[in-house]
């Protein structure tokens, strides 16, 4: 599956000259671990959850981040919890940060699914066929691409740092979440490029240039934290 990556998002409004936005997935469930298709059930995290995510706590306990953003669902408030405990009240919750609903398929294996013909038909091609009871790719991509270009991409008021010009954006939420993310900000970049674990970071720097904004992965932690 290859999605054309969106690197050229218009803005009218001016903004910082960069912008770094640290994309971080939920920590372990039950389900990660029995590697069932997990979308919109909500389910919590494993009870080492604490234990898990304490190296990620202590790499951001240096971040000077601006906004938080986070998804509803259970699993990615257990994980900030954990991780960005002073940001309590100063999140924003968002459900359009939410995984994809994958309907009558939540809960079940690849195994257990593999010789449904619907099945087999949307692994080949998702953005044509719609998991039963599920999200269809527009509806899935379409209020991620609002959130993008809402959150991170416009330039409001609360975005606007002084000294250097550069803010730090946090957004906790799901693989296929920041999957489709990258594909959108950094050029050349399909959705199946991007493999992220369970509490893991994935970092992308937006760029300024005019009314449009370029992205880029660069390491994290910084080299030497």
């Amino acid at each position: 599956m290859v999605i054309k990556a969106g690197n050229e998002v218009h803005t009218n409004q001016p903004g910082p000259l960069k912008r770094n936005i640290l994309w971080v997935r939920h920590g372990t469930t039950l389900w990660n671990v029995e590697k069932k298709y997990l979308g919109h059930t909500d389910i919590g995290l494993l009870p080492n959850a604490k234990e898990e995510l304490a190296p990620l706590h202590e790499q951001l306990s240096g971040v000077s981040w601006h906004e938080v953003y986070c998804s509803d669902l259970l699993r990615c408030r257990q994980t900030l919890e954990q991780i960005l405990p002073d940001a309590s009240g100063k999140v924003k919750f968002d459900s359009r940060l939410r995984e994809n609903d994958f309907g009558q398929w939540e809960g079940l294996t690849y195994d257990q699914l593999k010789d449904n013909p619907v099945y087999r038909s949307w692994i080949d091609a998702p953005q044509e066929v719609t998991p039963p009871g599920g999200e269809s790719w527009q509806e899935f991509t379409g209020r991620l691409d609002s959130f993008l270009q809402e959150m991170l991409l416009e330039g409001r008021p609360s975005m606007h740092v002084d000294e250097g010009r550069e803010s730090t954006i946090v957004v906790v939420t799901h693989g296929g979440v920041i999957r489709y993310a990258l594909s959108r900000l950094i050029a050349g970049l399909g959705f199946w490029d991007t493999h992220v674990v369970p509490g893991q970071v994935i970092q992308v720097q937006l760029d300024q240039q005019g009314n449009q904004w370029f992205g880029s992965r660069v390491t994290f932690p910084p080299i030497g934290l």
